[in-house]
């Protein structure tokens, strides 16, 4: 699950993604055939349905209907009840003495005239009804905010972040909800620099709980309505389009035959090696994986979760050291690299306990992750409907045992990272899942995404949010952090936020694997600092 507000990794993708105007890599061919079946099943269903009477049919012209998207789809069929595909996140504000705090009504008339009124957030004010979004009738906005007492601690505030996550919605009816409470600065625990906002004279925050259920949207259509609650929205809207339309006049300055050329060797590069490269090494991790943490999963009470955020560093400061380590490395390959480093950890952990009594087994040398990734780079652009359009792929990174260093195993991931990059697995998992949802039954929904991840141990999503920080109603907005459902088979969820320079990190985990989450994530902060203590050493010698 991303939440999402970047428009720099769009630029990143082939440039004959953005000439031809496509929403994300086709395999050639693939689309018309995908098309046509789908027309010709759509027919054959319409001819079957018998006839509405004259009331029905107007009443049906007076809803909306529109239907929902195949990830949206693949979301419902493929959730359970211990794990069901609900994205939780919390928007966490500042007020300083003397200073209102963002009230229920004014959030109420902040989101119907931000949200309900746009036509690309229409979704917002519908249901699912058989495989449609229809609008609901009589919406009110009491319908899904709540005004709860504000939590004593940050303890209470977990709990409800888990009960968020854990308790199911009933899309039938709506699809998201939102808690807004107020109460002293740092009670809640959600702002982490809490202590720095009391020097400046800040004595008040405002917490802002949301869950929606996937199939509404995906976490960059989360972000862009973040970013158009914000004062800051046209100016965040213009800068989106400055960026497009200048990568777009640096496109066409290059030779008509340049980019023929470039084109076809792209086509054939990244198409059709790389689809054949990525479903090759898809096939050998789902026979080859397996999950070292299987063993405690079934143990205790499945639906108990853990989960915690924690900063990890300044964004400038993480970027220096992702640069000094290996050329061409990015800050997800860093990321990724500390998760690995905490998932050794747990393991070890885990492995010392009293569950774990066969000393005599091989302990595992490297795991399997999930890295999700937007098919738009990021962006929805300001014409644009939200929707979910986001793929994945599986990835090997090694424990540190077998890399001999913090620093090598970053390289290795990177290596393998880069690789992955250069191949559409993304979308064929997209393309693959969308068929899944769209002709298949729920069962093979289910069972594919438990065949798919790979064995994997954890899902990780990258997040790029506001670079400066953003405010509602004038009120700032001081965090923002999200949790990602728990695919099924997967005991670790990690998110990546970049927010106001720096970065958070918050984790949604089983807690049968991970009963500590605070420990989790300080572990990945270690590994940080020691990456960052080798490259310097190296740097030096």
């Amino acid at each position: 699950m991303h939440l999402i507000m970047s428009y720099t990794d769009l630029f990143k993708l082939p440039t004959q993604w953005l000439e031809l105007g496509l929403d994300y890599p086709i395999v050639l061919g693939l689309v018309p055939a995908v098309l046509i079946l789908r027309y010709a099943i759509s027919l054959l269903l319409c001819s079957l349905r018998t006839t509405k009477t004259s009331t029905q049919r107007a009443q049906n012209t007076k809803i909306l209907r529109k239907q929902m998207t195949p990830i949206g789809k693949f979301a419902l069929a493929s959730q359970t009840e211990r794990n069901p595909s609900i994205i939780t996140f919390f928007i966490a504000l500042s007020n300083k003495l003397g200073h209102q705090p963002l009230g229920f009504s004014e959030f109420e008339i902040l989101w119907k005239s931000r949200i309900m009124s746009e036509k690309r957030h229409e979704r917002f004010g519908c249901c699912v009804s058989r495989g449609y979004f229809e609008r609901r009738l009589n919406n009110s906005f009491h319908d899904y905010a709540s005004e709860p007492p504000h939590p004593v601690n940050v303890q209470e505030t977990k709990e409800r972040i888990v009960e968020f996550l854990t308790r199911p919605i009933d899309v039938h009816d709506k699809l998201w909800q939102v808690e807004l409470s107020h109460g002293e600065l740092d009670s809640s625990g959600a702002i982490l620099h809490s202590d720095e906002l009391k020097k400046k004279g800040h004595s008040g925050e405002t917490l802002a709980l949301f869950r929606n259920h996937h199939c509404l949207c995906d976490g960059v259509s989360l972000s862009a309505a973040v970013a158009d609650l914000s004062n800051e929205s046209k100016e965040l809207r213009d800068k989106m389009l400055y960026n497009v339309e200048a990568h777009k006049q640096r496109i066409l300055r290059t030779s008509f035959i340049r980019r023929a050329l470039s084109f076809f060797v792209n086509t054939i590069t990244y198409y059709v090696f790389g689809s054949i490269l990525a479903l090759t090494l898809q096939a050998w991790n789902m026979v080859v994986s397996s999950n070292p943490f299987e063993q405690f999963m079934e143990m205790g009470l499945v639906t108990d979760r853990s989960v915690s955020w924690k900063y990890l560093a300044s964004v400038e400061d993480a970027k220096q050291v992702t640069k000094s380590i290996k050329k061409g490395a990015k800050l997800n390959d860093l990321f990724v690299a500390c998760l690995t480093a905490a998932i050794e950890r747990q393991y070890e952990c885990m492995s010392r306990g009293k569950c774990h009594t066969d000393n005599k087994r091989k302990g595992p040398t490297a795991v399997n992750l999930i890295v999700t990734s937007h098919l738009r780079g990021g962006i929805i652009m300001p014409d644009e409907s939200i929707g979910n359009k986001i793929g994945a792929f599986a990835v090997t990174t090694p424990f540190k045992f077998k890399s001999g260093s913090s620093i090598n195993r970053l390289r290795t991931i990177s290596k393998a990272l880069q690789l992955m990059k250069r191949t559409p697995a993304p979308q064929i998992s997209y393309l693959i899942t969308s068929f899944i949802s769209n002709f298949l039954p729920k069962c093979v929904a289910q069972y594919a995404l438990v065949k798919a991840n790979c064995h994997s141990v954890a899902t990780i999503s990258n997040v790029h949010g506001f670079n400066n920080i953003i405010h509602w109603a004038g009120n700032p907005v001081e965090m923002v952090c999200a949790f990602l459902p728990l695919p099924t088979g997967i005991p670790i969820g990690i998110v990546i936020t970049s927010y106001n320079g720096r970065i958070i990190m918050s984790v949604d985990a089983n807690a049968n694997v991970v009963p500590d989450a605070d420990s989790f994530l300080q572990w990945m902060v270690e590994e940080y600092e020691t990456i960052k203590s080798e490259a310097t050493g190296a740097e030096k010698s």
